[in-house]
């Protein structure tokens, strides 16, 4: 039963510097896509544009410990779940485990993070379209009892159809370097953007803004209930 929901649903690039990030929750196994469903010729937003996906650098040395990656086979449906700190280390297990995949293989990708690298997180993000527009069904889900911060709502966004608990918390704010811990209105202007190119709601994202919340001032949470309440599109399903 739960492949056949998975097989009947499924659905943007830039870089910045260094995200700003502490703490990470670790933990959670992978599990199962219940209540999930993909299928390629369900609606979904509109289609992919160009997608680059840049080269790998060599990994810079980091402070920050790389997140975790599991993989989870259910039936015809694989799950990855991603769990603590988006950095260069962690980009590598993810593509690794992305083209460990066999070609078109519905693909749920599960996260738990604080966020982390920009120039990361975006080129795992690009690889995500990438897969997607190569024609692999690839949704996103974030449990009950998790977060997905900061450029962790990126890569959330990446997938279609995108699912989250009720009370799974989102986090957005302006990105600060790492060297420093400061922010800039271009990077913040380039992070917006992408949100938004990323399906993120214009109206949404302006109401953030005007509560400060990509001030660099403050950070802005909601759970997914409230996001869909409020016309986010940032999650287009919740999990009951």
């Amino acid at each position: 039963m739960l492949v056949r929901k998975l097989l009947r649903r499924v659905g943007f690039g830039a870089g910045l510097g260094a995200l700003l990030i502490a703490g990470a929750a670790l933990g959670h196994a992978a599990t199962q896509p219940d209540g999930l469903s993909l299928n390629p010729a369900a609606s979904a937003p509109a289609a992919i544009g160009p997608v680059t996906v840049n080269p790998v650098p060599a990994a810079p040395s980091s402070e920050f410990p790389d997140a975790a990656m599991s993989r989870n086979d259910q039936g015809d449906v694989t799950v990855l779940r991603l769990d603590g700190i988006i950095t260069p280390g962690a980009e590598r297990s993810f593509l690794d485990a992305l083209h460990a995949l066999p070609a078109r293989r519905p693909l749920v990708i599960e996260l738990s993070s604080p966020g982390g690298f920009t120039a990361a997180g975006y080129r795992m993000i690009d690889a995500v379209l990438a897969e997607r527009k190569g024609g692999r069904p690839v949704a996103t889900r974030v449990r009950d009892g998790d977060s997905c911060e900061s450029m962790c709502v990126g890569l959330y966004l990446a997938g279609y159809p995108r699912y989250a608990a009720p009370r799974a918390e989102f986090m957005v704010h302006a990105p600060r370097m790492a060297e420093n811990g400061r922010m800039t209105l271009r990077s913040t202007q380039m992070m917006v953007e992408r949100l938004v190119s990323l399906g993120a709601s214009q109206s949404w994202i302006e109401r953030v803004k005007a509560e400060g919340g990509f001030s660099g001032a403050r950070d802005h949470r909601e759970t997914a209930d409230r996001l869909t309440a409020d016309g986010a599109n940032i999650v287009t399903d919740l999990l009951r």
